[in-house]
This record gives structure tokens, C-alpha cells and sequence, in this order.
């Protein structure tokens, strides 16, 4: 399985801390789970200075952390593959 950063900008939220974003990416990734789309939340970094955080996924393609984003409702800038 492939691994995918997840760029997502806070600002456009209410002020909301690393805890209850990786609750979100945890819950969306789950919830993906269960709609059959195999994917796992791997870690999560906040950059509060910038309004980014970053999500790292194992996902079986890009589209299946988008459907996570949906699903976590998690506004996602870019997605794209990485190398861990």
C-alpha cells in the first residue's frame, strides 16, 4: 500500500488543535474502512503558525484519501504520494 500526505489548511475553521484533527483523520479513515476502501491513518503534524496540517495516510490511491477528507470533513489543499 502507498502512502499519501494530506495538506490541509485550518484557517478556514474555527480554531481547533492537533488532537480533535487527528480524531477527524482517524474517524474518516475508519468510516472509509468500512465503505470497503482500505486505508490507515499513520501520524499527523500541525503547523499552527501556517493554519496547515499535515496527514499522512496508507491508502490504495490518491482518491481513496480524498474520500477520507470528504468523509472526515477535512479541506484538503493537495494530496500527493510520499516515501516514508
Amino acid at each position: 500500500m502507498a502512502s499519501f500526505l494530506l495538506e490541509s489548511y485550518t484557517r478556514k475553521r474555527e480554531p481547533v488543535g492537533l488532537e480533535a484533527l487527528v480524531a477527524r483523520a482517524r474517524e474518516g479513515a475508519a468510516e472509509a474502512t468500512r465503505e470497503g476502501i482500505d486505508v490507515r491513518h499513520v501520524r499527523s503534524f500541525l503547523a499552527p503558525d501556517d493554519d496547515m496540517c499535515f496527514h499522512i495516510f496508507e491508502a490504495p490511491s490518491a482518491n481513496a484519501v480524498v474520500r477520507v477528507s470528504e468523509l472526515a470533513n477535512l479541506d484538503h489543499e493537495r494530496i500527493t504520494e510520499v516515501i516514508e
